[in-house]
């Protein structure tokens, strides 16, 4: 059944967040709610009003960064029988677990469990097979190329562009990103960003031609156009290219 949620910021603007998070409820027979946001009041009076009364029954998140994790105690706070649901990482508790392939209750429709690291170890998206609409966490946005940083933060750019294939080959119509706009032509985004890496790539690899190899010396080549305040995002990026040319 195709349901269009209600798109809710989680009150938390920034740099990286724009005018906040993107959480998205799905008001039915088992509300629903993707992504925490960070515990804004404002947000989860928010998420109240709507319910109009109901209690929110779960939440799923698409990974455990702060930005789309932290707010479970604060909606606990106000529904102690949510039920919180996320991908585990080893030795990880306080989440009731999703696994590849689950199908989960969100108001009144179902959505499937695909598990697309890079970004992060633990990312998934949820899947809406009949309306083919696909919340992808931060997989990808509408304006910007994602950070993918190195192992030891749990990314991995080879992850990541096999997700995008991955999220590719499912055909979405739409994407529902937890950061800007509704992207209405996924496909063609995904496209896009899989140039943009190959792109990166052989920037990169140029600078090793030439024997650079020092990260922060890559990055102020490599991301000349881009402003400095951006520069430590991208040296995690040069980070995760090395280790996946390193890697073979």
């Amino acid at each position: 059944m195709s349901v269009t949620p209600v798109s809710l910021h989680a009150a938390n603007p920034g740099t990286l967040t724009g005018p906040g998070n993107n959480t998205y409820l799905f008001i039915g027979a088992e509300p629903a709610l993707i992504d925490a946001g960070v515990g804004k009041p404002e947000h989860v009076e928010a998420i109240a009003s709507h319910l109009d009364g109901r209690p929110l029954a779960r939440v799923l998140v698409t990974h455990g960064h702060p930005d789309h994790a932290s707010g479970l105690p604060a909606l606990r706070e106000r529904w102690p029988n949510l039920q919180a649901m996320k991908w585990n990482l080893p030795g990880e508790s306080g989440w009731l677990p999703l696994n590849e392939g689950d199908r989960v209750r969100a108001g009144d429709t179902w959505l499937n469990v695909v598990h697309t690291p890079g970004h992060a170890a633990d990312h998934v998206c949820f899947w809406q097979p009949e309306s083919r609409d696909l919340y992808c966490g931060d997989m990808m946005t509408a304006t910007t190329t994602i950070l993918v940083p190195p192992a030891s933060r749990g990314g991995s750019l080879r992850a990541y562009l096999d997700s995008l294939q991955r999220m590719a080959a499912l055909n979405p119509a739409t994407a529902w990103p937890g950061h800007g706009p509704v992207i209405a032509s996924p496909i063609e985004r995904i496209h896009e960003y899989l140039a943009h890496r190959a792109m990166r790539e052989q920037q990169v690899r140029a600078c090793l031609a030439k024997g650079v190899a020092d990260v922060d010396a890559i990055v102020a080549r490599v991301y000349v156009d881009t402003p400095q305040a951006l520069w430590p995002a991208a040296r995690l990026t040069v980070e995760a290219l090395l280790e996946m040319l390193n890697e073979g």
